[in-house]
């Protein structure tokens, strides 16, 4: 049915997809978005290049968003990351992979992806209404429908209403949960909201002591014993506070999740990946033989910077002056297993003003995954990380809000 009267309530990726999906369709869209300006959140993505998406094959793709995954599938049929490209190079933004797997506009620059929805929403006459937040949706509770929303007193009538208003990560770029209250006044549950890809902070204070120094290839995983193993890998930084980058931030809303039973999480890191026991063995042996005279701390100098290096020698194994050939066998199977796993301890993450990504959210159980509609309230719909759905960096999560986007605003 054409010509409908539709609200979406957010201008962030899902939203903005949703409306020119929706317009196109021959519906007349108004978007409330309480920022002054639409996709401040978009334009930050990817360190504002806009990881849009990634080319992991899409039946894997689910997998990635744990166990409840496969309710996005309906999405990703409709909009995949394949057809996601495609929008976006017949709108004039080429996409590349430099690496093979993260795809990019070819610009590097997430206002050319921004550029895009705000061209078509101009073309398609949608409106954008900014600084405006609505509180309130307006439902005949007998009918059970939605009628609009309210924009201080005054009620502005849709047939249809998107949600579409993201997570509570970066309050600066509109995160502040407005969507979860609109949910709970339609009657749905909310599963609780933590901090999800941020930073983590660590008990150990020396990683605070190499703030600035980073790894490109690193490994991760969560040391807890009935936790089942997930290993994450990518680029470790060292910050003020502890560690962050991709190898890292991915665990941030298990840990969010863990903190209410455990005081501190122990987490291992391999800072060198593709370096397993058996290289470090053979480096020690060449050590000892070519190099016996020189100090292992400054031999370690040449795979890292002299301050983890010291940290190696001098925080955990207290061999800072010892050479090569004077390394005992315990001594040396010690450091090949910091080497190979530094057992550091979780206090806590970055926060909410770091938090990338939302872990939490609308509870999927009423919300059909085949058109993103209320079970509870004809008309209502919800799209993006504000609902109980969130993946790792990479590509994912964009992915997500721009195919939630797309069926939400689809005509059903």
């Amino acid at each position: 049915m054409k010509n409908k009267k539709i609200i979406i309530v957010g201008a962030g990726p899902a939203g903005l997809m949703a409306a020119v999906t929706a317009a196109r369709a021959g519906n007349k869209v108004t978007v409330y978005e309480q920022l002054p300006r639409p996709g401040a959140k978009l334009l930050a993505s990817g360190g504002g290049k806009c990881n849009i998406t990634n080319n992991l094959p899409l039946q894997c793709f689910p997998d990635k968003f744990g166990r409840q995954g496969r309710f996005m599938l309906p999405a990703l049929k409709k909009l995949s990351p394949a057809e996601l490209c495609e929008y976006f190079s017949s709108h004039g933004v080429e996409t590349v992979s430099d690496d093979g797997f993260h795809i990019f506009p070819a610009s590097k620059r997430a206002t050319d992806v921004l550029e895009v929805f705000l061209r078509e929403c101009e073309k398609l006459n949608v409106r954008i209404i900014v600084s405006t937040t609505v509180r309130q949706l307006a439902i005949d509770n007998t009918e059970k429908k939605v009628l609009g929303v309210l924009v201080g007193n005054e009620l502005f009538e849709a047939e249809k209403v998107i949600v579409a208003t993201g997570g509570m990560g970066y309050p600066a770029l509109g995160g502040r949960g407005i969507g979860y209250a609109l949910a709970e006044q339609a009657g749905h549950a909310i599963i609780e909201p933590v901090p999800a890809m941020t930073g983590l902070k660590t008990v150990e204070a020396w990683p605070g002591q190499c703030a600035g120094i980073s790894f490109d290839n690193a490994s991760a995983c969560i040391d807890l014993p009935k936790l089942r193993k997930q290993t994450s890998r990518g680029e470790l930084l060292f910050t003020h506070n502890g560690v962050s980058g991709p190898a890292v931030i991915d665990f941030a809303g298990e840990i969010s999740r863990l903190k209410a039973k455990h005081h501190d999480i122990p987490m291992l890191i391999n800072f060198f990946a593709d370096k397993d026991k058996n290289f470090w063995s053979g480096e020690f042996a060449k050590w000892r033989r070519d190099s016996g005279k020189k100090h292992i701390k400054n031999l370690l100098s040449a795979y890292m910077p002299n301050a983890v290096a010291e940290v190696f020698c001098s925080e955990y194994c207290d061999i800072a002056s010892v050479k090569a050939a004077e390394i005992t066998a315990d001594a040396r199977e010690n450091l090949i297993n910091l080497l190979t796993g530094v057992p550091l301890h979780i206090s806590g993450t970055e926060g909410w003003n770091k938090a990338m990504v939302t872990r939490g959210g609308v509870s999927l159980k009423m919300v059909s995954p085949h058109s993103l509609e209320s079970k509870l309230v004809k008309g209502l719909f919800f799209a993006g990380e504000v609902l109980d759905l969130d993946g790792p960096c990479g590509g994912y999560n964009l992915q997500w809000a721009f195919s939630s986007g797309f069926l939400s605003g689809c005509d059903v």
